[in-house]
């Protein structure tokens, strides 16, 4: 149970306003019910889109925001970093909370959690979160931080020139590496054309290359050094009463 500030002489209970973001309307409708019974908790709305939970984001005023790191459009890295000044954030992961942690506390997210935790964990998580402090499974912590580690030290012994790159502008060099045009990349990432145009522009630059394909070529041979394997894992979490 979550406690007020002013609870010198009473008791008395906040309840957290919570938007769930996930690419999968079914996952988001089932962890919607499966929170109804929680008195703690309120679901104020939930979106499959970076824009979406954006504008519900400003709408509805959320204390948080958990939203799985892709989405239908945009991603919850970006979404994060977006809503860092009106709601909390916390990054749900269907991989491993260690693969995707610096980038989420990079963005402005206040936790990092997997679908492997169970609802109750869930949602004591949430309360953590609207009291101020970070959300992370403390029996996957140690785990998630060496994983953490390990993924930096690769990175930090790739391409140095990849180092420059801001997270946005690695968000577009992912997408220019799997073949996407300015116009799919600024759709995909809700920025207009001028805008994707002019982070293409930068990561040329900023990567000494002449060319779409020289970068392109650069980000597939670092993510290759890294081992890097994309792994769609559909499961959600224990949405079994306890």
């Amino acid at each position: 149970m979550l406690r007020t500030r002013e609870q010198d002489d009473y008791d008395t209970s906040v309840t957290v306003r919570v938007l769930i973001v996930d690419p999968q309307p079914f996952f988001c409708e089932s962890l919607v019910v499966a929170l109804d019974g929680d008195p703690d908790i309120e679901v104020v709305g939930w979106a499959t889109d970076e824009l979406q939970a954006d504008r519900l984001t400003s709408q509805r005023s959320p204390d948080v925001v958990l939203t799985e790191v892709e989405l239908a459009g945009g991603s919850g890295l970006s979404l994060a970093r977006r809503i860092a000044d009106r709601s909390r954030t916390v990054i749900l992961t269907r991989g491993h909370e260690g693969d995707v942690l610096l980038e989420a506390v990079e963005a402005g997210a206040v936790g990092c959690l997997s679908h492997d935790l169970a609802l109750e964990g869930l949602t004591s998580h949430l309360g953590r979160v609207a009291e101020g402090r970070f959300a992370m499974d403390p029996d996957r912590l140690f785990g998630s931080l060496k994983r953490a580690s390990a993924l930096h030290a690769k990175r930090g012994s790739g391409s140095p020139r990849l180092a420059l790159l801001t997270p946005r502008e690695r968000e577009v060099l992912a997408l220019l590496a799997r073949g996407l045009d300015n116009h799919a990349i600024a759709r995909r990432l809700h920025l207009s054309t001028h805008t994707a145009r002019t982070h293409v522009g930068n990561i040329l630059r900023k990567l000494e290359v002449h060319s779409r394909a020289d970068a392109a070529r650069i980000a597939l041979r670092d993510a290759q050094s890294e081992g890097d394997t994309d792994v769609l894992r559909i499961r959600g979490p224990d949405l079994r009463p306890r």
